[in-house]
């Protein structure tokens, strides 16, 4: 396959938390994904700087589980369709009960995904010339592997992708390419709502688009063929590899889009966050309202739109809520002033990951030992400093919302000086992908 000498030859011996294979060409250990053990490999090695490696396979052996995407190996957007779901969640939450073993903690609750495919409400497709709709190719950011449909997102997004070509059939060179830097077209994205039947497609351009005289006709088209109630347009810098960010058009519809969670509806603006999986997460709700202790304040850290605000706000007298996107501040803002209009609203847009953004933090005079905090950070989890700050002004209850479990374990370290973990759950809104969902309750020492 490679026109060189091989490197070695190895066999999969074990399966890794990430869900790849490992082996060994002498003393070298190499990954290889969607591999298993029993496999076998010629290795190829390649670079001089920066070392890395290439493989052939000699011998597959049978899987546990027939992938239900063609492009599975291919695409990069699952690693896990090769494996039997139960070998999946056992790989991925072995090290992290280890890990809560070594700490003695007996209250810990685990809980897999009770759907493995059609959960994901939100994808983000990278739009190519030749009209290729996809993802990226696994190890390959500059490569797209086109996709037809995508198993792990909605029934409508997959109806959604069936009528995207034809509108790029009406406009030939749309496409943005990155090469020769024409076009205009950079990423779709589709987001659907799990408890209500809001939908939402955004188109990502290029910023020249805004003044381009092809803008309406496209717009007319996109509102004929699309079947999203709410349709966007966006437009960011030509060499920005960012999808639905930017300068906001609605051509049909709002700019944001209806979700609905134990009776309270929440907008949440093309570019916010919101929980990919909302079933799964679930749980993880239940988990914070059968422990949650009502208190003065609710301090919503990374609030994104006020979901957590919205949803236990009604226990608090004051609610204050911090994330870096401005967008999903106001948006937060505005539903909970109108959810809540008797209780002290606050909603601040910094980054508690900046120096300036603590010392905001720390000029907020709030009644620390009677408020009740929750932390939702991105996959880095928090920050020494924030975890620094969390130990000088001890909240009543700390409740750590982490998509990355073994950073909330890591910071679990720089938050014993001043609590302990009390409880612990994991649950898996990711199935087919190496991640997992974890909340713990931490509560003050020496109270």
């Amino acid at each position: 396959m490679f026109d060189q000498e091989p490197f070695g030859s190895l066999e999969i011996d074990r399966l890794l938390p990430n869900l790849r294979g490992e082996g060994f060409v002498g003393k070298k250990k190499i990954e290889i994904p969607y591999s298993i053990p029993g496999d076998k490999y010629t290795v190829y090695k390649f670079g001089k700087r920066k070392i890395f490696f290439k493989w052939d396979p000699t011998h597959l052996e049978e899987r546990s589980a027939s992938p239900l995407c063609a492009k599975f190996g291919e695409c990069g957007g699952c690693s896990g369709q090769h494996l039997s779901y139960p070998i999946q969640f056992g790989l991925k939450s072995d090290p992290i009960l280890k890990e809560l073993q070594n700490s003695k903690l007996e209250n810990i609750q685990i809980t897999p995904a009770s759907s493995q495919y059609s959960y994901r409400n939100r994808m983000d497709f990278a739009v190519f010339p030749n009209r290729v709709i996809g993802l990226r190719m696994a190890g390959n950011f500059r490569r797209i592997i086109p996709l037809e449909n995508c198993p792990i997102q909605s029934d409508w997004a997959n109806e959604e992708m069936k009528a995207l070509p034809k509108i790029l059939e009406y406009f030939p060179d749309l496409e943005y390419d990155r090469k020769k830097e024409t076009g205009f077209l950079k990423y779709i994205t589709l987001r659907k709502s799990v408890f209500t039947d809001d939908s939402m497609s955004i188109f990502t351009f290029t910023e020249d688009f805004k003044a381009s005289p092809l803008l309406e006709e496209v717009a007319e088209k996109v509102k004929e063929i699309s079947l999203a109630k709410n349709v966007v347009f966006c437009f960011n810098r030509r060499k920005g590899e960012v999808s639905a960010s930017g300068e906001a058009l609605a051509i049909r519809g709002n700019s944001f889009l209806e979700e609905e969670i134990w009776g309270r509806k929440f907008k949440i603006p093309f570019d916010g966050f919101f929980q990919p999986n909302p079933k799964e997460f679930l749980q993880i709700l239940e988990f914070i309202r059968s422990n949650l202790i009502p208190s003065k304040v609710l301090v919503d850290l990374f609030c994104g739109s006020g979901f957590f605000s919205l949803l236990f706000g009604e226990s608090f007298s004051h609610i204050l809520g911090i994330d870096i996107v401005p967008s999903s501040v106001a948006a937060g803002e505005e539903t909970l002033l109108s959810k809540f209009p008797d209780k002290k609203i606050e909603f601040f847009a910094f980054d508690l990951f900046h120096k300036k953004g603590m010392a905001k933090m720390s000029s907020a005079e709030l009644p620390w030992q009677d408020s009740v905090l929750i932390a939702d950070p991105p996959r880095s989890g928090l920050s020494p400093e924030l975890c620094s700050f969390l130990n000088e002004n001890p909240v009543r209850q700390l409740f750590y919302v982490s998509c990355n479990p073994e950073n909330l374990l890591r910071d679990t370290k720089l938050l014993e000086e001043g609590y302990e973990m009390s409880k612990f759950q994991l649950c898996d809104p990711f199935p087919q992908t190496p991640h997992l969902e974890a909340i713990a309750l931490f509560l003050p020492k020496n109270r």
